[in-house]
């Protein structure tokens, strides 16, 4: 009899013990959860070149998560169409510092997004998700000159040369 109820108090505190396990799991996974903080997408941009009368255009944003978490994805979309982008670097891992993202595309392929628009009539965004829900960029229509890519450089905000008039 006294074994009986030893079995019973044994089972309960089991029982008692596997509960305590499962809330505290659950409170943990709530608390990681809240204290996730959400990935930035920082610098995108639409970048053209002209090399010997032919432009392309390079869409960049730098992907950046103070918790570490790398995206699940990184997607721009072009006038509504999506599409994958890849690293600058295929090595970067480190989210708290900056992953380069970029997607390359001719003229004739940035054509296709633009059908039925005017000339300079392309609009972007960036989306990612870091796992712990999805971020997005207000959309764009800028384009600028990449001077990174065409070996340029400017000295100045005003443009001007300092070496000009020496």
């Amino acid at each position: 009899m006294f074994y009986q109820f030893e079995a019973i108090i044994v089972k309960k505190l089991a029982i008692v013990a596997i509960c305590l396990i499962l809330v505290s799991a659950a409170g943990i996974g709530l608390l990681s959860a809240a204290q996730n903080n959400k990935p930035l997408l920082e610098g995108g941009a639409l970048l053209y070149t002209i090399n010997n009368n032919v432009t392309s255009y390079r869409f960049k944003v730098m992907y950046k998560d103070i918790d570490g978490d790398l995206p699940r994805y990184m997607f721009v979309y072009i006038n509504g169409s999506r599409r994958a982008m890849v690293k600058a670097d295929p090595l970067e891992l480190n989210a708290k510092e900056g992953i380069l993202y970029t997607l390359s595309l001719s003229s004739e392929e940035l054509a296709e997004f633009m059908k039925g628009k005017s000339e300079w009539g392309v609009q972007y965004s960036f989306r990612t998700n870091d796992g712990h829900g999805v971020v997005s960029t207000e959309e764009s229509s800028s384009m600028t000159l990449d001077y990174e890519q065409m070996g340029l450089t400017l000295e100045h905000s005003s443009g001007i040369n300092s070496k000009c008039g020496k």
